[in-house]
Order: structure tokens, then sequence, then C-alpha cells
């Protein structure tokens, strides 16, 4: 399997101070993808598993850092998977799965099954230990508000709070058992033709983001253009609507209208119950779908809501005028206000790309990890594709060896060519490379004194350089040394957490 074939090439342009940390994002084609993290200056550090992944984030369970991501039976626009949950030496410590029972059984427009049912869009860990995910499934319901038959099919959007080491389900929620307080009017999607049968439902609501503030969960629902707050038991208690402002006037600031959004998120809630109570929400308002022609920019959004007077602000809207794009599906607008800095990064989902934005709203940092498959101005598609991007501090400690082959060229074989990788050891700053002789050929007095306990000789140190560094030795650069008797090498990690650490012994091959 070749790597290249995996992981993309990260182009970075930084135009100011970025916060700390590494990237996380998962390159996808429309066939496969994976989970990786990457460093600022481009370097691939660490890939997980192969397969389409989404819901691919950094986290913290009881004190310690995780990644956890989704994988599984990939449908355009949702699917049906499990969350694995990685600890920080990369071992699946947790798999949260979702299967049908007779109290809660899922449908699909195929009429397959499948040992889990959670969806592509979410896989957020709450304080508590437990983890929020979505689920779809197909029933019936009255869809003439929208212009379809009384009853029309729908892709229904559910909500499940689930404890990770139990798999119980604690919360679970439906669009369509509480459409009395989410109307279709609501919907800015068009039936399209949908919702005359089980095989082409009605894609309402579309979920694509949940999070729990307390005992409530506010969710995201792209279709409905809104994004709305239930208490623990499942009743709405406040709507923000995108072009009708809901619960909320819209404020009257030119691009404060969003649709189709994701990753709704609260980063405060201030003076609860007092007359300026005041809750901040951003937003990645895509602003598009498969049928907008032409496409429309794509922002970052935050808004202040005043809970007293049902009004808002908006408080900021990012994009980056020198290089705007028109993202159709995805993305997220992760704000980095833990550091302190204000900074917030966004990922553009269908659009290879990353940025960061301090807190003035300036573009610091732009990154691209693809391009167009097509050159067309207004349905624009990219061979590269994630459906998040987070900037965190991680330290990895990956529980296996740093990975060596090793191969002999020029006259006689006397020159060598090392390469080293260590997937997932995120502070490796050198290689030490050590000879082997397999021979009983003699020795001189300064390689004896230059062995080890293992018998082996250093030949040299070099600094490591991207995901796999590549060492010459006596190729005019690298490492000056004599290779007529040395048949095999090792390379032991210099710094980091990893510091020390040994590859196994590689003998050399034939270039």
């Amino acid at each position: 399997m070749k790597l290249a074939l995996l992981a993309p090439v990260l182009n970075i342009k930084k135009t100011g101070a970025t916060n700390p940390g590494f990237l996380f994002f998962a390159p996808s084609t429309s066939t496969s993808g994976i989970p990786a993290i990457y460093a600022d200056n481009g370097d691939l550090l660490w890939h997980g598993p192969v397969g389409k992944t989404y819901a691919y984030q950094p986290q913290t369970l009881h004190g310690k850092s995780v990644l956890t991501f989704w994988q599984g039976h990939n449908v355009k626009g949702f699917g049906y998977g499990h969350i694995s949950i990685l600890n920080a030496s990369y071992e699946e410590i947790y798999r949260v799965t979702l299967p049908g029972s007779e109290e809660d059984r899922f449908v699909t427009a195929t009429k397959e099954s499948y040992p889990s049912y959670i969806d592509i869009h979410e896989s957020t860990i709450t304080e508590a230990g437990t983890i929020l995910v979505t689920a779809v499934n197909v029933t019936q319901t009255d869809l003439r508000a929208v212009g379809g038959k009384e009853d029309g099919w729908v892709q229904d959007g559910l909500v499940y709070e689930i404890d990770i080491e139990t798999n119980e389900v604690l919360f679970r929620w439906s669009a369509v058992e509480h459409k009395s307080q989410l109307p279709l009017e609501y919907v800015e999607y068009s039936l399209n033709g949908a919702g005359g049968n089980r095989s082409a439902p009605y894609e309402y609501p579309h979920l694509n983001s949940v999070a729990k503030y307390g005992d409530h969960y506010l969710v995201s629902s792209r279709y409905m253009c809104s994004v709305f707050m239930l208490n623990g038991k499942g009743d709405v208690v406040w709507l923000f609507h995108g072009q009708e402002g809901g619960t909320y006037t819209l404020p009257k600031t030119r691009g404060s209208k969003f649709c189709y959004q994701h990753d709704a998120r609260i980063h405060s809630h201030t003076n609860i119950g007092q007359p300026n109570e005041t809750i901040t929400l951003s937003i990645h308002n895509n602003d598009n779908t498969d049928t907008t022609i032409p496409r429309r920019l794509t922002t970052g959004l935050v808004f202040n809501l005043y809970p007293h007077s049902k009004t808002s602000t908006l408080l900021s809207r990012t994009y980056d005028a020198q290089d705007p794009v028109s993202a159709v599906s995805q993305g997220n607008y992760q704000s980095l206000h833990m550091d302190g800095t204000g900074h917030y990064l966004a990922g553009h989902g269908a659009v290879p790309k990353i940025e960061e934005y301090d807190a003035a709203g300036k573009l610091v940092m732009r990154g691209w990890f693809g391009g167009k498959t097509n050159e067309s101005s207004t349905t624009s598609t990219y061979d590269w594709t994630s459906y998040r991007a987070y900037r965190a501090e991680w330290v990895g400690r990956p529980k296996s060896l740093p990975v060596v082959s090793a191969c002999r060229w020029g006259f006689n074989e006397v020159n060598g060519t090392v390469w080293v990788s260590w997937n997932g050891a995120t502070d490796v700053e050198g290689w030490r490379v050590y000879g082997l002789s397999l021979s009983s050929r003699s020795r001189t007095s300064s390689d004896l004194k230059a062995r080890d306990e293992g018998g082996m000789m250093v030949l040299g140190d070099v600094v490591k350089e991207g995901f796999e560094t590549q060492i010459m030795i006596r190729g005019g650069t690298g490492l000056d040394r004599d290779m007529k008797d040395i048949d095999a090498v090792s390379v032991e990690a210099i710094g980091g957490v990893g510091d020390g650490i040994r590859s196994k012994v590689v003998r050399f091959r034939s270039c």
C-alpha cells in the first residue's frame, strides 16, 4: 500500500502567528481515507486505519487525550458505522456502536441491515464521559407542508447520548417525533422529487452536529438552516433560524444570514437569568447544496444571542478574501479561545482547505491539501476532502518501533541509503544510525570503542525530516562512513518521549 495514495501533501502558508499544536483532519477521496495528524510545516506525523473517515477529532476522556473518529458504510451525506476511540499510543480503547433493537429499530432505504447505525456526523465526548452521536432512520410523515404527499417518506434525524464504557443509550431524540416543535415550514431544502417512497426518502432534517451544555443539547439541522437547543426531556427551548430568525431576530448586519451550516458550538453563556444574559455561538456557514448554482461564499460566523430580548448580533464574519472558497458540504469552525488567543480554525469540508484567523478576524494561515478535479467556477469539485479539521496539542506515544529499510548502491555497493519513519511519534528530533557487521572481519580499535552493548557501531546522527527521513551513507551527502564492513543497520530516536527507542536490525538489500 503506497502512503502517497493515502495521505496528500499539505501546503501551508502563514501570514501571522498561529496557535500552538498540530492539525487533525481526515483526508478522503471518493473511495477511501484516513484519520491523520500534520505539523504546521506540512509534515505528516500520523496516519490511522484506512477507510472512509468522518467525525474525526482530538478530545479528552477522563482527563486523558484521545482521538475519536467514525468509520463504516458510507452513503452520500450519511452512513452506518461505529466510533473508534484511540489513546495517545493509537490503540483502540473503546468502540462505540449503536445496534438495532426491538425497542429502537432502524429502517434503511435499501432494506440492508448493519451491525451499527451511528451516522457520520458527530463523535463529541461530554464531561461525564459519554459520547454524542447522530443516526438516520427512514420513516413516514406528512410532507404536504413542503409540497409532498400526506403519507410521504423521510430520513429522520436522531440524536443519541451513549455511555462509552457500557454502550448504554442514555438519551434519544427524533426530529420527526418532535415535528410539532420543529415544523417542516422551517425546511429550506426542496423535495427535488424525493419523499414519494421508502427507497427515495426526503433527507429531512439532516442533523450534522450535537454538543451538550449542562443537561441541554445544541443541535444543527442542515436542511432546516437552523440551530436549536433541546432540554433534557427533548423539548425545543429555542431555535435560531438562519433565514427567518426563529426565536431570535436576525442581525441586520450584512452577511448575518446563514443556511446549510455545520458545526454549531457555544463558547460562552454568561449572566444566566439576567437581562444581559448572553450566548456566544459559532457556525461554519456553507450556504450551499449540490443544487446551488452559482455557489455562494463560505464563511465562519460568530453570534451573540440575547435570550431576554430575543435579539442577536453578529460578532465576526471571516473568510479568505484573497482565496475565497464555496464549500458545498461538511466543514467546521473551531474556536481556539481556550488558549486565550481568540483564534478560530476553519476546515472547509468538501474544499480541501484549512484556515486560521486571529482574534481580529485576520487570516494568519491557509493550507491546501488537494486540487480541483474540474475547472468550473460555479460547481468545482476536488480530489480530496475532509469532514472537519482541528488544531490541538498532542504527544503521540506509539507502542510500535521505528520502521527502517536500507539498501546498498554504487560501485561494489559501498554506499547505502536508509529510510526511517515512526508513525505517530510527534516529537522526534533526530535519528542515530547504528551499523552492524554480520561477518567475522576484523575491526579497528576506534570501531570497537564506537560499539554499544549490542555490538553495533554508531554511524552518525541526522535531523528528522518529514514523515520518512532518508539517510545517505557515503553518497556525497549525509553520513560519511565506509560501508564495506556494514551488513545491517538499526536506527534510534533522538528526543521526545521516544528518546532512545531503537528499531529492529535490518539487513541491507541491493537498491
